[in-house]
């Protein structure tokens, strides 16, 4: 099948993602606003005039080609990874048929028998499954307002008027052990609106029987840095999840992002047991995480107000996965984390005992992507370095976890160019 089979594939998909009418009847404003969907959900730009070529609006003589690039975004824009993906995903299947009639010998005579075609028979019942699966599976579903500043509220337009089975929406801000699957949808609506109230890069889903059926990614950017409060023991994969009762608001510029143990008393929290301050940014930086450098100065250590064994998270969050380590102190590296892409370690299962730094001290970390590779660098020495497939897109956010007080002295972001995108000294410098 050439590229226009699975263009008008595509066509079809977004009018009923977008609940729009039919291509046919769009006009110009139709057209920017696909292309301004597209940019907010995969950062690729297609201009206007490009998809009218693409969708029939702009007549050529043969079909137009599309680039490697925009086809990518297209097939990313419906939730696919790539346009390989969304091929292999509609790539048809080609049935070979008998002739109807036959010849059939019996002694000296020959008669014609209708043959019914076994192949015949699997066609059929493959369209009539295909079209039963896909009434089980489309549903007219888009969202409005999927980017701003916090506190956000997103609207969700959706039609499960004709769906057979319940279907249920998540926010992406359940416990990490609710294994729930959100929020039951009302068949006789169409509309659910939802307020985040913190910062965030979350995947609202929506499923039917376990299964996602629709999805959309929403960006909740922060008003600077936000920092939380957490003395559980119930993350996975160190996704915390915060109220707005755990966010703990910084007094002033000191030179460091950091919070006191007596300034937590101060605010209410208990600063005397153990627990983690996680500190996010989440904003549009304009970088991909995969051509780029973090560097951060940190230090954890009991003098400041870490916790045995101490540890300190840094994460790039980008918009198709992480690139995130923990380091932890010397003898703790059963605590020890990483995660780049479709790749996860952890320290109870595997040797990450190169995981580790005397955090006493200021220390300078490094984590640098490039062509597909990720090296982590702790002051000059490179601890880790590894491959990986899973292409993690433009950064959406920054996060830093100490276990107790831990202190950062400043945070720098470099594009693939190694010009600097982002620099936070918190203040006054630290000697």
């Amino acid at each position: 099948m050439n590229d226009r089979y699975y263009i008008r594939i595509i066509i079809r998909k977004i009018e009923k993602k977008l609940n729009w009418s039919k291509v046919t009847f769009w006009t110009d404003n139709e057209y920017k606003k696909l292309s301004s969907l597209i940019y907010e959900d995969t950062s690729i730009s297609i201009s206007a005039q490009t998809l009218k070529r693409l969708f029939g609006k702009i007549k050529y003589k043969d079909d137009y080609k599309a680039q490697p690039a925009t086809k990518d975004a297209l097939a990313r824009f419906l939730n696919y990874s790539n346009w390989d993906e969304f091929i292999a995903g509609h790539r048809q299947s080609i049935f070979k048929f008998v002739p109807l009639f036959r010849k059939v010998k019996i002694g000296n005579h020959e008669y014609g028998i209708m043959v019914l075609a076994l192949s015949a028979i699997i066609l059929v019942i493959s369209i009539a499954v295909v079209l039963a699966g896909f009434k089980e599976k489309s549903i007219p579903f888009y969202a409005e307002n999927i980017k701003g500043s916090v506190p956000h509220t997103v609207s969700i337009h959706y039609d499960i008027s004709k769906f057979k089975n319940d279907v249920y929406i998540n926010f992406d801000q359940n416990e990490a052990e609710d294994k729930t699957e959100g929020e039951l949808l009302n068949k006789n609506l169409t509309l659910i609106n939802h307020c985040f109230e913190s910062p965030g890069y979350y995947n609202v889903k929506l499923s039917s029987r376990g299964k996602e059926v629709a999805s959309t990614k929403v960006h909740v950017l922060s008003d600077g840095w936000s920092s939380y409060y957490f003395n559980n023991d119930n993350f996975s994969q160190r996704k915390f999840v915060f109220g707005l009762e755990n966010r703990v608001q910084r007094s002033g510029e000191t030179g460091m992002l950091y919070i006191s143990p007596t300034e937590l008393n101060n605010k209410g929290f208990n600063g005397n047991t153990v627990y983690y301050l996680e500190h996010l940014l989440y904003n549009d930086f304009q970088v991909s995480a995969d051509s780029c450098l973090l560097e951060v100065r940190y230090r954890n250590s009991s003098e400041i107000g870490g916790i045995s064994c101490y540890d300190v998270e840094f994460r790039i969050i980008g918009e198709n996965g992480l690139a995130s380590v923990i380091l932890v102190q010397k003898g703790c590296y059963r605590w020890s984390e990483l995660t780049i892409g479709e790749k996860q370690l952890n320290g109870k299962f595997n040797d990450l005992s190169f995981l580790t730094a005397d955090l006493s001290s200021w220390n300078t970390m490094k984590i640098l992507t490039s062509d597909n590779k990720v090296f982590m660098i702790n002051n000059s020495d490179t601890i880790f370095t590894t491959s990986y497939n899973q292409l993690l897109g433009q950064i959406k956010g920054i996060r830093l976890v100490t276990k107790g007080s831990g202190a950062f002295d400043y945070v720098r972001l470099f594009n693939e160019r190694g010009e600097l995108s982002f620099d936070d000294e918190f203040g006054e410098e630290i000697p």
